[in-house]
């Protein structure tokens, strides 16, 4: 069988190796002089939602890659894990697994302009401008960490309007959900977790409790974008001085050395033993954007096997491949090439079995390089720019970097860091404001709260830990990003889960509450004078609480999940004037009389 060469868009890199950016999606659509190519996009993106489900390069089917309906794409191969989709959850292959898929969706949209699009809507004359267009578009990102957040534009209104030269016209809007023309269940979508996929035409974003027999705005499709924007802002503390807990934790994954290995950047997976701050990943701060675009209702974006059909899901993902290419620009030698940095997969996909010790030669199926079945690795897509596509802040070609001719690493370096700090620091920026004006830089305490739990704690159900200082006020939540593999396996089920339920498989995930501790020490009426350790650490024996809740925000008992831990720790953050140098944060520590002999609490006889 001859397989599809996923090449990305075709390109012809500059003199000194330009090529086209992946631009932020409010600022490329809402720029007047980019209406061409937004109508271009919006066009080709609406014929390929259309074309019929069975063939292989439509967008049902390139939606199916990443879960649901559970069959082979591109390649003639059974599951060897039942119940999985190919997607890399869980997995070190999670930020290069998507990688090959951005290039794979890219594609097919440029293929569409120029086979479809061009020919039909553009008059000879002008078709040379528009290939040119088309040859220059790439995938814009969903910067959900910018502040404020915000739902893109270009997502919002289920109706959009394009133009060409002899017509301009409103169209549905492709982004602000997907149809179908029958229910999709008929097309090999299941039921998840109990929500009825299987029942509905559309995609939606933070529905209502769906009801028997299910009700029209489910069966077609609702999109609460204000709820989902709520969802992203989502904690009491926010609002004043715009700190949100996406920006500080992005942040937090680009500082200085935060991670002690490139595992522990990539994957919520927990190694025996890690060091606190590598709770965080940047799988875990994915996780929360799929939840709060959801979702507490089964929204399509907070369930695994479904959440690819949402359009805005390739925006969300555009923005995890530039966060990645940013870390890995920042960290240059940081990869899995030693069998030390490598992780078991436990549950495995439908490529990779149960228990498989992955590397950077590990293929990442379906997704090929060519005609004759080979497949990417991790090794192929590390040099993004290789593809065709970089992002706004990495561009090396810059003349500013070139200074006599020579490429300068140092100056290229020290501008993504002013990038990362003018985006996203937040602690930075609360801390900086108060230090005196002579210090060049401001030294404090900083504080996390780690989760740990297993995955398959619920049998595969989603659920989140929600963090709480005080009684109301939540300063984040984890998200477990899952699916009960025996309701997406078919009527065989799926004894892999059952395997990875015996294996304890481990996931993490980390809030940060330095921010909101300090507006409590500023509130004379909450007793926290200061953020030294024995000050916070008395506070937080009565005052940091934690829940868990599933689908339709149900409240679980923690001690029917016996492998929560939730556990706090402190550490030195060192943030630094000057706009070049990215903060450190070092030297954690467990405080654990915060959480000992509490349900579902670390003690000091625990470790992992």
């Amino acid at each position: 069988m001859s397989t599809f060469p996923i090449t990305g868009v075709p390109f012809t890199p500059g003199p000194r190796g330009q090529v086209p950016i992946r631009q932020d999606v409010d600022s490329w659509y809402l720029n007047p002089q980019n209406g061409k190519q937004v109508s271009l996009f919006l066009v080709a993106l609406q014929k390929f939602q259309q074309i019929p489900y069975a063939q292989k390069l439509s967008y049902f089917q390139i939606a199916g890659i990443h879960g649901l309906p559970l069959i082979p794409w591109d390649e003639n191969t059974q599951s060897k894990s039942p119940g999985y989709g190919y997607c890399t959850h869980n997995s070190i292959l999670f930020p290069t697994w998507h990688r090959p898929y951005m290039f794979l969706f890219e594609q097919r949209i440029y293929e569409i302009m120029i086979q479809e699009v061009i020919p039909q809507s553009v008059p000879p004359n002008d078709r040379p401008e528009y290939i040119a267009l088309a040859k220059d578009f790439r995938l814009p990102f969903w910067d959900w960490a910018k502040k404020p957040t915000d739902l893109p534009a270009i997502a919002k209104d289920p109706t959009i309007s394009v133009f060409f030269p002899q017509a301009k016209y409103s169209i549905p809007n492709p982004f602000y959900k997907f149809t179908t023309t029958e229910v999709m269940g008929n097309l090999g979508i299941t039921d998840v977790d109990g929500v009825p996929y299987s029942k509905v035409k559309a995609t939606s974003k933070c529905p209502p409790v769906p009801k028997n027999p299910l009700q029209s705005d489910w069966i077609n499709g609702t999109q609460d974008n204000a709820q989902v924007v709520t969802n992203l802002r989502t904690h009491a503390w926010y609002q004043p001085k715009d700190y949100g807990t996406i920006g500080e934790a992005v942040y937090r994954l680009l500082s200085e050395n935060y991670f002690s290995t490139y595992d522990a950047f990539a994957s919520t997976r927990l190694t025996q033993g890690q060091p606190p701050a590598d709770y965080l990943s940047i799988e875990g701060i994915h996780n929360n954007i799929h939840n709060w675009t959801g979702g507490d209702n089964g929204g399509h974006m907070s369930s695994p096997p479904v959440s690819s059909f949402d359009p805005i899901f390739w925006l969300h993902h555009c923005n995890v491949d530039r966060q990645f290419a940013i870390w890995q620009a920042l960290n240059p030698n940081a990869w899995f090439t030693d069998p030390s940095q490598q992780l078991t997969d436990p549950a495995g996909n439908w490529s990779t079995p149960a228990g498989t010790k992955v590397n950077p030669k590990w293929a990442l199926a379906p997704f090929h390089v060519n005609t004759n079945g080979l497949y990417y690795n991790s090794d192929d897509i590390r040099d993004w720019q290789k593809y065709g596509y970089s992002y706004p802040e990495l561009q090396p070609w810059l003349p500013q970097y070139w200074p006599n001719g020579q490429f300068n690493q140092l100056l290229y370096t020290a501008s993504i860091k002013a990038a990362v700090n003018n985006l996203y620091s937040n602690s930075r920026s609360v801390l900086l404001g108060s230090t005196p004006s002579s210090d060049d830089k401001a030294s404090h305490h900083d504080y996390v709260v780690n989760v740990v739990y297993k995955k398959f704690a619920l049998g595969g159900d989603a659920f989140k830990v929600h963090i709480y200082v005080g009684k109301d006020k939540e300063v984040g939540t984890v998200y477990n990003f899952s699916a009960r593999p025996d309701e997406t396996g078919g009527p065989e089920g799926c004894g892999n889960c059952r395997s990875q339920q015996e294996d304890e498989t481990l996931a993490t995930g980390q809030v940060h509450i330095t921010v909101p501790l300090l507006h409590d020490v500023e509130d004379s009426a909450i007793p926290l004078s200061s953020l030294h350790p024995d000050h916070v650490e008395e506070y937080l024996k009565k005052n940091l609480h934690w829940k868990v809740t599933k689908l339709y925000g149900e409240e679980v008992p923690l001690d029917s999940i016996s492998s929560l831990k939730v556990s706090l720790a402190v550490g030195t953050g060192e943030h630094y004037k000057d706009e070049t140098q990215l903060s450190k944060y070092h030297s954690y520590r467990i405080l654990h009389s915060v959480t000992e002999g509490r349900a579902g609490g670390l003690g000091h006889s625990e470790h992992y």
